[in-house]
């Protein structure tokens, strides 16, 4: 007799692994839609700006070395004395003693046909000081020979040059300075741009030279800073509500401020901390100099939503099979595989009417009229199958509280797995309650009774 209650649960497992089929093909959809959204991000990059990073100031002094070889020959029987005359170049580089940046960030909105892209315009101040040693520090010879130093120029660095919208020039000592094109730093896959100073008199030192400059620059999504000052300040404000901090470096705690009118903050960053002055000359790519910044982060990203309520697929159908089940089994009666398929099956399309609607009208309104229409459509057909519209309208009931769960879930990103082990701990101990006094064995040949009666 238990034979027909094991066969009717291993029907109902066969058909909750049969329906992973259209729940993968909409993961796979949501996984698609994810893909195309990042490709519109690379070719919004690739025509305009993609996100930037800063890097800068940087004193830079060419100075080359000088020195002559002389070699002495025997020559038959005259000494004959040779001179050559070498040249050697290199650099030297200097971080400034304070960079101070005071910015505003302020966002805007880039379309191509239904995916967005957030893009940024910083305006920023930079202020600072460098304070060089008397001559430049007095670097050794290698050779013994002569040092000459070149002219120096200031360079600033910058992941995508297409996105510099202003930068009017360098006020280097009390002088104005234009920058040119390129940063000429050993980085690599960096752009910038640099301004020639005067030469430093070698003699000159220790001195404090002030500079300043201001700079208007287009990215999108993400904003980064290197800390390239001995004793670096970094202000940034806008009206985006949402950030998302990230770097080596967070901002100070007092000083962030976020709420709906937007956020504030001020990274403070000392080169002790930082591996910039030991990197700089000896370390190619951007990717080993410390940095800090932000993202501007869509707190609605409706695909990374649909991905997540579609990973809570399987199990809404194996609750809404339990429901049914049991429901099944406490009245005596009989509801067919096929039934059970199609309930399925209307489950599974709440999710692609949840990512299809959300593409066009606001996640919150879609997940409402694909719930509304699914819970509705099951709430009618379980009229039927029940036997009562009272007993249709009470499945309807329940999954709906298993949507506006869900929706809970969704919402509440940090705390989603305390809510569904706390959610899934109360089903089981309602299963639990409700069925205690159930004589398993018993039910086991009523239904198989009810099976006999029905082939008769």
């Amino acid at each position: 007799m238990q034979k027909v209650l094991w066969f009717k649960s291993a029907t109902m497992i066969g058909l909750m692994l049969l329906l992973l089929v259209p729940l993968s093909m909409i993961e796979n959809l949501v996984s698609e839609r994810t893909y195309r959204q990042q490709t519109v991000v690379s070719d919004i990059a690739a025509s305009s700006a993609g996100p930037q990073r800063v890097f800068g100031p940087v004193l830079a002094v060419p100075y080359s070395e000088h020195w002559t070889e002389v070699v002495e020959s025997k020559e038959k029987g005259a000494r004959k004395r040779e001179e050559t005359r070498h040249t050697e170049s290199n650099m030297l580089y200097f971080l400034p003693e304070h960079l101070n940046i005071d910015g505003t960030l302020s966002t805007e909105t880039k379309q191509r046909g239904l995916f967005k892209v957030r893009s940024y315009v910083l305006g920023a101040e930079f202020r600072g000081d460098f304070v060089l040693p008397a001559g430049y520090g007095s670097p050794g010879p290698r050779h013994n020979g002569r040092i000459v130093f070149g002219t120096p120029y200031v360079a600033v660095v910058l992941a995508d040059m297409r996105g510099v919208l202003e930068a009017p020039g360098l006020d280097w000592n009390g002088k104005r300075h234009a920058f040119e094109q390129g940063a000429d730093l050993p980085i690599d896959d960096m752009m910038g741009m640099h301004a020639r100073l005067e030469p430093q008199p070698v003699e000159a030192g220790p001195v404090t030279l002030p500079y300043a400059f201001s700079l208007k620059l287009r990215g999108i999504e993400e904003l980064n800073f290197v800390p390239a000052g001995k004793q670096t300040r970094v202000t940034l404000a806008s009206p985006w509500p949402h950030p998302s901090f990230h770097g080596r470096f967070l901002p100070d705690p007092q000083s962030q401020r976020i709420g709906p009118d937007g956020f504030l903050a001020e990274w403070s960053v000392n080169s002790l901390a930082s591996n910039v002055a030991e990197s700089l000359g000896r370390c190619r790519p951007i990717a080993c100099y410390d940095s800090f910044g932000l993202k501007l982060v869509d707190p609605i990203n409706i695909y990374s939503l649909s991905d997540r309520a579609t990973k809570y697929g399987f199990l809404f159908i194996g609750l809404t099979f339990a429901a049914i089940f049991f429901f099944e089994i406490l009245k005596h009666m009989s509801i067919h595989p096929a039934q059970y398929s199609l309930v399925g099956l209307a489950l599974a399309m709440f999710f692609l009417l949840l990512l299809s609607l959300s593409e066009h009208i606001a996640f919150a309104l879609a997940y409402l009229i694909a719930a509304t229409a699914c819970v509705g459509l099951i709430a009618y057909y379980m009229s039927a199958v029940l036997a009562g519209a009272r007993r249709g309208l009470a499945s309807g009931g329940l999954l709906g509280g298993l949507f506006a769960a869900l929706y809970g879930l969704l919402q509440s990103e940090d705390n989603a797995l305390m809510l569904g082990s706390l959610l899934l701990f109360a089903l089981l101990a309602a299963a639990m309650i409700f069925t205690r006094k159930l004589d398993w064995y018993r039910i086991g040949q009523l239904q198989s009774g009810a099976l006999q009666g029905g082939h008769s």
